[in-house]
C-alpha cells in the first residue's frame, strides 16, 4: 500500500514539474509578445506625433496642409524669395491690389517677356507694395514686411507667366480644369485638418491615428457636374466624388467623422451654399501615397 502511494506521489510530482515548465515557457512567450507590442506601439506613437507636429507647424505658418509651394526659377533673388514663407492672406492682398491697379491707364502690369527681377518688373512690384501699405495705413500697421510682399509678387509673376504660356499653347482650359480639381482636393485636406481639433477624441493616440492619413494624395478627387444656367452657359451644380479603390473602411470612417465635424461648425448660410456631392460610379486610378499607414489600405488590413 505504501509503495503504491509513493508511485502516485512520484507521478504527481512529474506532472507538476511539466506544468511548471509549461507555465514558465508561457510567461516567457507572453513577455516577448508584450515587448514586441510595446515596441510597435512606441513606433506608431512616434509616427502619429510626427504627423501632428507637421500639421501644427503648417497651421502656424498659415500654410494650407499638404500643399507644396511653386518653385521659382533659378537665380539668387529667386531662391531667396522662394525660401520666404508667404501667408495666404498676403498672397490674396497683393493679387487683389494688382488687379485694381491694372485697370488704371498708368499701370501696364508685369512685363512677362522680361525676368521677374528686371527693372521694369521690380518697379511694378514696388508700386503694388506701396498700394498695399497705403491700404493698411503704413508699414507700421501692415502685417507683412516688404520682403514677404516682394516674395508674394515674385510668385504671382511666375503664375502670370505660366498662364500666358498655357494660353498660347492651347492647353489653358485643360490646365484650368486640372487646377480646379487639385484645388478642391487641397480644400478638402484643409477642411479635414481644421476639423482635427473639433472632435473630442478618445485619446491622443486616436487623434494621431487620424492625423497620419491627412495627406493630399489620400484625398479623393471630384469632377464637376454642370447644368445650363438658362443663358446657354454651363453652371456647376454639384460634384461627383471618385472613390479611392484601395482605401479601407477605417479610413472612410475617419474621413466621414472629420467631414461631419467640419460641416457641423458651418453657419446656416455656409451650409446652404455648399454644393451637393454624390459618389461617382468611376473609381480613381491613383495609388496609395507613400507614408500611408497599413490600417488605411484595404489589402493591408
Amino acid at each position: 500500500m505504501e509503495g503504491q502511494i509513493n508511485r502516485i506521489r512520484s507521478v504527481m510530482s512529474e506532472d507538476c514539474v511539466v506544468l511548471l515548465e509549461e507555465l514558465i515557457q508561457s510567461n516567457r512567450d507572453l513577455a516577448a509578445e508584450n515587448e514586441k507590442l510595446r515596441q510597435e506601439h512606441e513606433k506608431t506613437s512616434k509616427h502619429q506625433a510626427e504627423a501632428l507636429n507637421r500639421i501644427e507647424q503648417r497651421l502656424k505658418e498659415g500654410e494650407t496642409p499638404g500643399i507644396l509651394r511653386r518653385r521659382a526659377r533659378p537665380g539668387a533673388r529667386a531662391r531667396e524669395a522662394r525660401n520666404i514663407a508667404v501667408p495666404a492672406a498676403c498672397r490674396r492682398s497683393v493679387r487683389k491690389l494688382y488687379r485694381v491697379l491694372i485697370k488704371r491707364e498708368d499701370f501696364n502690369g508685369f512685363e512677362l517677356d522680361e525676368n521677374a527681377n528686371s527693372d521694369n518688373n521690380r518697379g511694378i512690384m514696388d508700386r503694388v507694395i506701396e498700394q498695399v501699405l497705403h491700404e493698411y495705413g503704413g508699414q507700421e500697421r501692415c502685417p507683412w514686411s516688404r520682403a514677404i510682399m516682394q516674395a508674394a509678387l515674385q510668385r504671382y509673376f511666375l503664375s502670370c507667366h505660366e498662364t500666358r504660356r498655357l494660353k498660347t499653347s492651347l492647353k489653358y482650359e485643360e490646365h484650368k480644369k486640372k487646377s480646379r480639381k487639385n484645388g478642391r482636393q487641397k480644400e478638402k485636406l484643409t477642411r479635414r485638418t481644421v476639423a482635427l481639433d473639433m472632435i473630442q477624441w478618445q485619446d491622443a493616440n486616436a487623434k494621431g491615428r487620424a492625423a497620419e492619413v491627412l495627406l493630399l494624395d489620400a484625398m479623393s478627387s471630384e469632377e464637376s457636374s454642370y447644368e445650363d444656367d438658362g443663358d446657354g452657359q454651363p453652371k456647376v451644380v454639384g460634384y461627383k466624388v471618385k472613390r479611392l479603390p484601395w482605401e479601407s473602411r477605417s479610413l472612410r470612417k475617419t474621413k466621414k467623422n472629420l467631414d461631419k465635424a467640419y460641416q457641423k461648425s458651418l453657419t446656416k448660410r455656409a451650409k446652404e451654399r455648399t454644393l451637393p456631392r454624390t459618389v461617382s460610379s468611376d473609381l480613381s486610378e491613383r495609388e496609395p501615397p507613400h507614408g500611408l499607414p497599413d490600417w488605411a489600405v484595404e489589402n493591408c488590413n
